[in-house]
């Protein structure tokens, strides 16, 4: 933990801010949520240094092999999105409509119950194709439906054995697992 605070500690005394950090570490004028959260990590593990590893890589994890990198997807959805009650809205420095979902079993199995996804790996490029399908819902802020979504599952409202609960779900009509159990 100490660690960790040194580290943040070392991005507000270089860039004044975290959102500044991330700034800094844009890739080009085209926003890129994988390069440039990519880059914003790397900037954590060079200061981290190259012992305790596992934790590095935990704690700031690769999207560019392939990590969903949930937490900080969520962490940039509380900072981007809002204020709404459930998000924060402090950042700028990014707009909604370039967030990427952050990608847990509940977005993952839901994701899949609803077709927004073919894959079957829980990783950088399903949460992609999950926000890719939910722009085409809403491309200003597709992330908007990763809280209620989530929450199904969280809830236990959808769950993987399908024991009668698909009554109470708000999706079910348009999850495939209902109509191959109903079927």
């Amino acid at each position: 933990m100490c660690r960790f605070l040194r580290c943040v500690r070392a991005a507000y005394l270089a860039h004044g801010s975290l959102e500044q950090l991330y700034a800094a570490g844009r890739g080009g004028d085209t926003p890129d949520l994988r390069r440039d959260l990519g880059g914003f990590l790397s900037w954590f593990r060079d200061r981290w240094g190259k012992d305790l590893g596992r934790e590095r890589d935990f704690l700031f994890p690769r999207p560019e092999r392939g990590s969903a990198c949930k937490r900080h997807n969520l962490f940039l959805r509380w900072v981007v999105r809002g204020p709404d009650g459930v998000d924060l809205g402090l950042w700028s420095a990014v707009s909604p409509r370039d967030l990427v979902v952050p990608l847990d079993t509940h977005m993952a199995r839901l994701g899949s119950a609803l077709g927004l996804t073919r894959r079957k790996t829980p990783d950088w490029r399903m949460a992609e194709e999950i926000t890719a399908s939910l722009r085409l819902v809403c491309p200003d802020d597709p992330v908007t439906f990763d809280y209620p979504l989530t929450r199904l599952g969280i809830l236990g409202v959808c769950t993987r054995s399908r024991r009668g609960v698909c009554g109470r779900c708000p999706v079910a009509p348009l999850c495939s697992r209902r109509s191959r159990s109903a079927g």
